[in-house]
């Protein structure tokens, strides 16, 4: 049974863990996040604060012209 866990970053939706076997991977749904598309994560709350630290970092990047 796969259960899953939303992501969000004040008040962004930024994702889905969903756990496996061994681990929860995160699925982005916000480009945002995209560089950790498919990174796995020992529990959701981890997930939340990588994706966070992502958001972060990308926030304030210009959009390729």
């Amino acid at each position: 049974m796969l259960t899953s866990r939303p992501i969000e970053v004040d008040g962004r939706f930024l994702g889905v863990a969903i756990s496996d076997a061994a681990a929860w991977r995160f699925v982005a749904t916000d480009p945002v996040v995209d560089d950790i598309d498919g990174a796995r994560f020992p529990n959701p709350a981890e997930a939340a604060r990588v994706a966070r630290l992502v958001e972060r970092r990308n926030r304030h990047v210009p959009e390729p012209r």
